[in-house]
């Protein structure tokens, strides 16, 4: 749908006139109520079924570089983040990528702290500032450099899979170099890479502080990107039996990538077992094969499966898309995470982001108790049992919205957000919440994170 015909500029008028809509969490997932060990199924089995990485990378870099503008705009030196990324300078993969005649005269203490800085960030020099995410060298081995775009293709391939691909979610403006990179990464043979961009048509009308749309033309509105959460209708377009979702900035060095890749394969061999055994409910609808099932992975609340007094409803409380979530534990505040949240009478398991959480005690106790989060790691069985591709729109609750305040040429703006891909937008698959291991969660979200000893080799 065009977000711009009359009934969607109701639609999301009247959402916005409403609020932010209140969310109601039930409890925190833990083990034994909601979430499971992967350690009790770490079988790798055969898979012969196609399978797809969905990998959105359309973020910039420059929020990995916040506080080196600072010091640009501050010529503050004394502060820890940016003494810790002078004084470290050799250790970033990109310091390789640099000029020789830079790096010669920061080693002979010739370039002043300024231009050196520049040259990272600016268009002068390599322009990292003006560059997705997945194009800055986050590592270095056997000397060269590798990017997240190519360490992804390199180990993604490592799957105990037959049919792979990889779909990227991009800025179109970038194809090309992204496109240059993959194709010096080592392997016997590229596989297919699919490239899409984030729909013009699931923008968000920008409306004023009275609730009016805001005209910049006749006929012409200003429209706002309506986050990670439309990036479902790019997930929905990936033919495959299996998807593999994570985010572009969570690969650890190739040589750290060992247990990274076990969990993975463990998670896809998981969800074809649920398949599996989902299929032989679906062929013989069986309360009692509910049960069995709901005992080894903790996919329905029991009071769902107690309130089913006919076969047509064993059945559709299978038939839907299914998606195994890696949970790390919290260490330090919680942030959100994995939840039973009551809906319309109904407890579900959701993903829930703290900004979603009521800031009543009541609610805020129960964030406090939460135990794991999710690093998106997620495994999503998307076909019917018989062979279909479910149509994934249809899975979306679409009340969990979000509420966005800017401005726009000095004026109050307010617009909607989808809900998030693995959360409201996946609110009505079943869920599989697996916990693994802490250390295959390495996000890159400053530049220092990148010392860390999993982006780092040990040989170099």
């Amino acid at each position: 749908m065009n977000n711009l015909d009359s009934k969607n500029i109701h639609t999301q008028k009247e959402k916005l006139k409403n609020g932010l809509p209140e969310l109601r969490l039930e409890k925190p997932c833990v083990f034994g109520d909601g979430i499971i060990k992967l350690s009790s199924f770490n079988n790798i089995i055969e898979f012969k079924e196609s399978v797809s990485w969905f990998i959105p990378a359309s973020g910039s870099g420059s929020r990995m570089f916040q506080f080196i503008f600072d010091y640009l705009n501050d010529g503050d030196l004394n502060k820890k983040e940016i003494q810790q990324f002078l004084s470290s300078l050799k250790k970033f993969a990109f310091y390789h990528a640099m000029e020789d005649r830079i790096r010669t005269d920061f080693e002979n203490d010739k370039i002043s702290n300024r231009e050196l800085i520049e040259y990272i960030l600016l268009d002068e020099g390599i322009s990292f500032s003006t560059l997705p995410k997945g194009l800055i060298p986050f590592h270095y081995q056997s000397k060269r450099t590798s990017n997240s775009f190519q360490d992804s293709i390199f180990q993604g391939l490592k799957l105990p899979v037959d049919d792979v691909k990889f779909h990227f979610t991009i800025q179109k403006e970038f194809e090309n170099k992204i496109l240059n990179a993959i194709t010096e990464v080592t392997v016997e043979q590229l596989p297919k890479i699919e490239f899409s961009e984030q729909y013009k048509e699931t923008d968000s009308i920008a409306f004023d502080k009275d609730f009016n749309p805001i005209e910049l033309s006749e006929n012409l509105l200003l429209t706002r990107p309506s986050g990670h959460g439309a990036l479902l209708t790019n997930l929905n377009s990936v033919e495959a039996d299996f998807i593999l979702i994570r985010n572009i900035d969570n690969i650890q060095h190739n040589s750290k990538s060992e247990e990274s890749l076990r969990v993975w394969s463990e998670l896809v061999s998981l969800a074809k077992q649920i398949k599996i055994e989902l299929t032989e409910i679906w062929n013989e609808p069986s309360i009692e094969l509910v049960h069995k099932i709901n005992d080894k992975y903790s996919l329905f609340h029991s009071e769902e499966i107690d309130s089913i007094i006919q076969k047509e409803q064993i059945l559709r409380l299978i038939n839907k898309p299914v998606r195994i979530c890696g949970m790390v534990k919290n260490i330090g505040q919680p942030g959100g995470g994995p939840f039973w949240v009551r809906s319309n009478g109904k407890l579900t398991k959701q993903i829930i982001e703290k900004a979603q959480i009521s800031t009543e005690i009541e609610q805020q106790k129960l964030l406090q108790q939460s135990t794991h989060f999710n690093p998106v790691m997620i495994v999503a069985s998307v076909k019917d049992f018989e062979g279909n591709k479910y149509d994934l729109t249809q899975f979306v609750d679409d009340q969990t919205y979000f509420i966005v305040n800017k401005t726009h040429q000095g004026k109050a703006i307010q617009y909607l957000e989808n809900p998030g891909l693995w959360n409201g937008s996946m609110a009505h698959w079943n869920s599989v919440f697996v916990e693994i291991p802490s250390e295959v969660f390495s996000p890159v979200k400053t530049i220092l994170d990148l010392l860390d000893e999993r982006h780092l080799s040990d040989s170099e």
